[in-house]
């Protein structure tokens, strides 16, 4: 999961059944119906003055260091996020016809649900994040932080060294199992008290999707990927460590998508840079907005980590950055000024609607920006990189998304059956499936990751629609503006166009609105299989609708009329993008 909030401020994704009420004849429906407005706003002004509030206190901890108690805010709301507040919510919304009020009540009932359950984790939360923070172990008579680990391997050169070191990290992720198990544990209780039939019902409400119809696309993933997955690994492992792939190991992966090639390409201070040269093509200039704050202090107790942060949609969004290096800093920069480009930009004035809800939507606007990292005509014009030097880089970083997106396939499937067939061994499982998915053998050691290695409540589902979603927006950009689409003041216009409706919009529904069908993987792998030489092609009959299904009761929203702005592209005279 991206970064953005502490898990506690951050579950806001969207939900749907809980518990009904009694049936009502309309007299009293309507009185009832009446009486749940009042509560239920009542109830959204309180979580959202308390979601401001919490995200001043995470700026402040962010950009310099400040001690945070997040557990203080909740101080005189202890009847705020409860399950009787989740049920009334769900209840109004039951009792509501209007599709869009329909889509808020959801946003909300999901924001709800979040908090009860991350306030009822939160002891093994601080638990896992303290035992992480803290956890050691030694190689060579040297004590090594357990966080540094993919750092380290990355930087080592020596197979032998790597595998040291990794096997090593072991016994402080067995220490870490330990608190995992028990946060597994309860949260499938939570789940129970919340209304729900199983961990995998409330992972569909949550991530708004078909998850037996999706685990069948990421089946798909994994078949038609493997042939071209092994030649790009085969070549990708030959060049950066001089073995054949069959004889890679899990601690050698890091190593293996190092992007060497172009780091001097990124020089410190230029990544703000090149940022805001990246938008200015687009008449896009966040530093005028007076709704934008841009902290590029370096200061000692400051994240070096970028983080856009949306303490009000619209008026107030923030985006901290401290001076890095690298194509890695490069690309989370960007990816941060994608969320702020959406807060800032959103038109949308309900609260639940402009900040709330399912987060694929946001995450895909931002993986298209953090994918000009991917993009040859950016490098070369915003980086100097060209040639065979581009070409290397090419390489590493599609073959890297391709390995991602096979293992956000195995991590569902994964989890999927963790939770179907109770009786399995976890580790036995995990072994099965994600030596599949990464196409390397498990050892003993990789076993052990099982539960570091599983995602909370089906995150892939969000990851496959967001990169999907994105190659299409890329796509259609270029159909439309042309190979260098960020010069072009019209594509800033097409985006605005979009970012002005907030969350309101599902993914499904901004793909419609640029002109798609809906949410199609091929557009993105048709762009890997061209750069690696590699084609790979998706046998989708039968599950597109399980990609991206409209919310419940919100049919009217499924063939929504372009978003404001978008007129002008929607004419027949403007070509589409281009199909696998």
């Amino acid at each position: 999961m991206h970064p953005r909030i502490p898990l506690l401020l951050a579950f806001a994704c969207c939900l749907s059944a809980c518990p009904k009420g009694p049936p009502n004849d309309g007299r009293q429906s309507l009185t009832e119906k009446q009486q749940l407005q009042a509560d239920v706003g009542a109830m959204a002004t309180k979580a959202e003055a308390l979601l401001e509030n919490q995200s001043r206190l995470v700026w402040g901890f962010w950009t310099e260091g400040k001690h945070v108690d997040v557990a203080g805010t909740y101080t005189g709301h202890e009847a705020l996020f409860t399950v009787e507040s989740i049920r009334r919510i769900d209840r109004l919304r039951n009792l509501t016809d209007d599709a869009r009020e329909v889509r808020a009540l959801t946003a909300l009932h999901s924001h709800f649900a979040g908090e009860y359950l991350s306030h009822a984790l939160a002891e093994f939360n601080d638990a896992a994040a303290n035992l992480e923070a803290s956890l050691t172990f030694t190689v060579d008579g040297k004590e090594l932080r357990y966080r540094d680990l993919e750092r380290l391997l990355a930087n080592e050169r020596t197979a032998a060294r790597r595998r040291a070191m990794y096997t090593a990290a072991t016994p402080a992720i067995e220490r870490l199992n330990q608190t995992l198990r028990r946060r597994e544990e309860r949260a499938e209780e939570l789940v129970r008290e919340l209304g729900f039939d199983s961990y995998e019902a409330f992972g569909s409400e949550l991530r708004q999707s078909d998850l037996g119809r999706l685990s069948v696309l990421a089946e798909e993933i994994l078949q038609a990927t493997q042939a071209p997955y092994r030649v790009v690994m085969e070549r990708l492992s030959q060049r950066e460590l001089g073995m054949p792939f069959k004889d890679i190991t899990r601690a050698d992966i890091p190593r293996l998508f190092r992007a060497r090639e172009v780091e001097d390409a990124f020089p410190k201070g230029e990544s703000l840079l090149k940022a805001h040269g990246t938008l200015s093509g687009m008449n896009l200039d966040l530093s005028e907005l007076t709704n934008v704050t841009i902290d590029a202090r370096e200061l000692k107790g400051k994240s070096s980590r970028p983080l856009a942060l949306a303490v009000k949609v619209p008026s107030d969004v923030r985006i901290s950055f401290r001076p890095g290096t690298g194509v890695l800093h490069q690309a989370r920069v960007l990816h941060e000024f994608g969320h702020a480009l959406h807060a800032a930009f959103t038109k949308e004035t309900r609260f639940e609607l402009a900040r709330l809800g399912n987060p694929t939507v946001g995450e895909a606007y931002s993986a298209l920006f953090e994918d000009l990292l991917e993009d040859p005509v950016w490098l070369e014009e915003h980086a100097g990189v060209s040639g065979e030097q581009r070409s290397q880089y090419l390489a590493t970083s599609s073959a890297h998304k391709l390995y991602l997106i096979r293992r956000a396939a195995g991590r569902l499937l994964y989890q999927l059956e963790l939770h179907r067939r109770v009786e399995a061994d976890p580790k036995a499982l995990y072994r099965e499936i994600m030596s599949r998915s990464d196409d390397i053998p498990l050892k003993d050691v990789d076993v052990e990751r099982y539960l570091v290695d599983q995602e909370d409540f089906f995150q892939s589902a969000d990851s496959f629609r967001a990169w999907f979603l994105a190659g299409q927006l890329q796509a259609q950009l270029k159909a439309r503006f042309g190979p260098a689409w960020w010069r072009a003041p019209q594509a800033g216009d097409f985006l605005k166009g979009l970012w002005a409706k907030g969350n309101a919009l599902s993914a499904r529904e901004v793909a419609q609105a640029i002109g798609e069908k809906g949410i199609e993987p091929d557009v993105l792998l048709l762009r890997l299989g061209t750069t690696l030489q590699v084609p790979m092609k998706l046998n989708l009959e039968g599950v597109e609708d399980a990609i991206l299904p409209a919310a419940p009761g919100l049919e009217d929203f499924t063939q929504p009329p372009p978003a404001p702005g978008l007129e002008e592209f929607s004419a027949p005279q403007t070509p589409p993008a281009p199909k696998p």
